[in-house]
């Protein structure tokens, strides 16, 4: 699960729960009293916007890739 604690009404908060839920993760976004957001996923923590915009880039490429039908990664022996 990805954990997003942010400033009260920040900017970037709306933005980051509809990409997470384009990508059918589970989530959770919760206001905060801390001046900077904090990303926590299992064993990752980063902290700040740019960081939290990053994580997600590097997650959903992860994602993108995990998912991708690659018939070429497969080798089946035809004899």
């Amino acid at each position: 699960m990805i954990l997003i604690s942010h400033p009260p009404k920040d900017a970037n908060a709306e933005r980051w729960k509809e990409r997470l839920e384009r990508m059918t993760v589970p989530h959770l976004l919760i206001a905060s009293n801390k001046p900077m957001p904090i990303l926590k996923e299992n064993q990752h923590k980063v902290t700040g916007t740019a960081a939290i915009d990053s994580f997600l880039d590097e997650f959903e490429k992860d994602l993108r890739n995990w998912n991708q039908d690659r018939c070429d990664m497969w080798f089946f022996d035809e004899d």
